[in-house]
Parts: C-alpha cells; sequence; structure tokens
C-alpha cells in the first residue's frame, strides 16, 4: 500500500509519495521502503505522474512503462494534462511491442483466475458461516451457497453499492464482451473447470447448476468490460501544466490489463485550476489520518456516531411513545413508525450537515486558504507533512507499516519545471 497527496492552487502543484511497498504470500509478509512511485513523465515538461496500489502492470515494472513513454515523447508537449495522460494510456493500448498478443492471452488468464480465487474464499467464508449459526449439517447446503456467491458478485459486476447499474468502460468499444466470448471461451471453460473441481474436492457434496455455470461464463467477461476492479489495479495520476493551461490540472485513472489491444481503464477523479476556484487537495490511496486533517474528525468516527445518534434518538421516540397514555399498540407502533421514517430522518440530517458546516468552517476552509497562497516550496514542504502524518499513524498503530520510507516531493511550475527532491532515510 503506500499514500500519496497532489496539492494545486495558481502558481503551482505539489505531488508527494512515500516510498513504501508490502510484499504478501502464504504466511509472508515483507515490507520495503526504497520504491520510486512518483516520476516525471516528459523530459523538459511540467507533468508529473505517480503510481498507487500495484507496482506493476502485466508484470513489468511501471516504473519502465513510463520511461518507455518518455523516450517515445521525446520532450514532446501537449496541450492539457488530459492529452498527456489519454496519450499515456493509448500508449500502453496500442503497443503490441510492449504487452505482445500472446503476453495479453496470458493476462486475460490471470485477471479471470483472480476474480475465481476471490469468489471461493467468499465461498468458504459463507461455509463457515453457516456452519458456525447451524451448528453443522452444511453438507446439505453447500451447493446452494455456492449459488448464492456466484449470484451475489454476478449482481456486483452489473449493480453499483447504490444499486445504480454498473455500465461497460467506455474505453472498450461496442460488441466487446462477444469478442471475449470468442476469443477466450476455452480458457474460460478451463477456468471454470479448475474452479468447480478443486471445490469439489473439498466439499464432496457441491452441485453446480446450469444457470450457475451461465453466471460463472458471464463473470469472465464482465471482468474484462464491466466498471469494476476487483481484480489487481493500480491507480495511475497525472498532474502539472499542458502546454496551453495557464493554471494546472490533475487527471487520475484505475488501470488493470491490456486485452484484446486495449487497457481496461477509467478516469477516476479530476481538478482543474482556474482564476476563480479554490486550491486542489487530493489524496490517493491510504488517505485516513490526511482526511482527518483536513475535516478535523475521522471518517470512522463520524461513522460511529452517527450509528450512536440513530440509536439514541430512535430509543427517546420509542421510550416517549411508548409511555404516552391513551394509545392502543397499534397506534404507538404507527407513531413510532411514521416519525423514524420522516421526522427522525430529517432531524438527524439537520443535525449533521450542521456538524459538517463547522468542520468546514473551522478546520477545512483556513486549510484550503492556506494551501491557496503557498508558495511552492512551502506548497511541496505541505505535501510531505501530510504524508508524514499517515506514516506516523501506522508507526504507532500498526505492527505492519505500509506507509512509511523517504518521501518523494516534485513541485511543478509552469516556468520552472519539475523539481523532483527526496527525504533522506532515517539512520
Amino acid at each position: 500500500m503506500t499514500s500519496e497527496v497532489v496539492l494545486m492552487n495558481r502558481q503551482a502543484v505539489a505531488m508527494a509519495a512515500d516510498s513504501a511497498v508490502t510484499i504478501s504470500g502464504d504466511r509472508y509478509l515483507k515490507t520495503y521502503q526504497s520504491v520510486d512511485k512518483l516520476f516525471p513523465l516528459v523530459e523538459n515538461q511540467p507533468v508529473g505522474v505517480m503510481i498507487y496500489n500495484n507496482a506493476e502492470i502485466m508484470s513489468t515494472p511501471w516504473e519502465t512503462v513510463i520511461s518507455l513513454y518518455r523516450e517515445q515523447a521525446r520532450s514532446r508537449p501537449l496541450d492539457t494534462v488530459a492529452a498527456y495522460a489519454e496519450d499515456f494510456m493509448e500508449f500502453i493500448s496500442g503497443n503490441p511491442d510492449l504487452f505482445p498478443a500472446d503476453h495479453q492471452d496470458t493476462e486475460f488468464f490471470k485477471v479471470v483466475a483472480v476474480v475465481f480465487t476471490v469468489l471461493a474464499e467468499e465461498f468458504d467464508h459463507q461455509v463457515r458461516k453457516f456452519a458456525e449459526s447451524h451448528k453443522g449439517g452444511v453438507r446439505d447446503h453447500t451447493s446452494s451457497i455456492f449459488e448464492f456467491v456466484v449470484g451475489q458478485l454476478h449482481t456486483d459486476y452489473q449493480r453499483c453499492p447504490d444499486d445504480s447499474p454498473r455500465g461497460d468502460l467506455p474505453c472498450f468499444p461496442r460488441g466487446m464482451a462477444e469478442q471475449v466470448r470468442r476469443r477466450y471461451g476455452n480458457e474460460i471453460e478451463q477456468l471454470m473447470q479448475s474452479l468447480i473441481g478443486s471445490l469439489k474436492q473439498e466439499y464432496p457434496g457441491l452441485s453446480v447448476s446450469e444457470g450457475t455455470n451461465a453466471k460463472l461464463r458471464e463473470i469472465a467477461v464482465f471482468a474484462v468490460i464491466k466498471d469494476a476492479f476487483f481484480e489487481h489495479y493500480t491507480g495511475v495520476v497525472f498532474a502539472g501544466f499542458g502546454a496551453k493551461e495557464k493554471f494546472p490540472s490533475m487527471r487520475s485513472y484505475l488501470a488493470s490489463s491490456v486485452i484484446l489491444g486495449i487497457l481496461k481503464r477509467k478516469r477516476d477523479r479530476q481538478a482543474d485550476i482556474g482564476a476563480d476556484t479554490g486550491p486542489v487537495f487530493q489524496p490517493f490511496a491510504q488517505d485516513r489520518m490526511i482526511r482527518t486533517f483536513l475535516t478535523g474528525m475521522d471518517q470512522y468516527l463520524r461513522m460511529f456516531i452517527y450509528s450512536e445518534t440513530l440509536k439514541l434518538s430512535m430509543g427517546l421516540v420509542s421510550d416517549i411513545v411508548g409511555r404516552t397514555p391513551n394509545l392502543s399498540d397499534a397506534q404507538k407502533n404507527a407513531i413510532f413508525r411514521d416519525y423514524s421514517q420522516n421526522n427522525l430522518g430529517h432531524a438527524l440530517n439537520e443535525f449533521f450537515r450542521s456538524v459538517d458546516n463547522y468542520q468546514y468552517a473551522v478546520h477545512t476552509r483556513p486549510i484550503l486558504r492556506a494551501i491557496n497562497s503557498l508558495p511552492r516550496k512551502e506548497l511541496g514542504e505541505t505535501a510531505a507533512s501530510l504524508i508524514k502524518l499517515n506514516s506516523f499513524q501506522q508507526k504507532v498503530m500498526h505492527s505492519v507499516e505500509t506507509v512509511g520510507g523517504p518521501i518523494d516531493v516534485a513541485v511543478i511550475t509552469r516556468n520552472g519545471g519539475l523539481e523532483w527532491s527526496r527525504e533522506k532515510p532515517e539512520l
């Protein structure tokens, strides 16, 4: 894991990243603190790029891919940071020398294998959960549990957490799903049989219906085309000045693998500074302490307070309604239900809106006002200090420090270009 941040005002951009990487395996966990995650994108151009979450794409280090793009771009200026970002993504997609067709075939196999592994782990979890709650007797229910788990993943690929439809990624042309089915139908069947065979060895009573098999085939296709990144992916952040940009801008993407000559990707976040717009304060990856600093309250504490306030409020309403004389149980239930669904919800929303307004006025706005006027040197120092907050929190609270090591900082201005510095490592 990692911690990164982008700060922007009208004068400059500061990008900061830690240098820790965590490698894990079966009974193995190791953290190194010497990894580069922040690079100049194009030589002699005021644009930087950061990566997080995965240091490689298709077994190739991102640093190598970035250096190859830098050689190909040859100081070529583009009008906007958005244009640099798209040009970089197209460089990866349209480069068969970088990722040949057979390499892409292997990567499809890996992507679906990872998704099926996640499915198998969730199935194991649900089986254990069922056995604990029913005191055994799980053998007769493994098939229905597997059907449930497959159905849930099938739904997750089609519906977002808020239940809105999950669309196909716009980076793919129409008909991509059918192309994947035609090209990789045999591989999908092979992966399905491997998954089901291994599960049947552990759960002999497992049987899989044709309907569940059909959903597994669709999941393999969804793993490529849907706007979901359940497999390993990398966050790629671009920031700086395009040739025709008076003020800085930022674009970030999620990127996974090249399949059938197209990089699976989506634009994640974007920000543009204008003459009348405020600064940009954008953390990436592990950002808990950074957001706490900005808002004045830990996000998990806020959720806990909301939950406890809701329980307290409902308890008070229930107690008051229950003590009201001359009301039947049906009338009391009707009053409680109506108040809970309408008045109570409105009151809680107003309460937390007031809290949010206070947080913004007392904590967030003064910080943003300061960032808006910081000179470039102080902007870079502020970005580095924010990464240190996350690192310090992990140092005192966790046994594994997934954020840490020397901090890389790039300060970018239109006239001065990209100035890169690295904090000295602790001895």
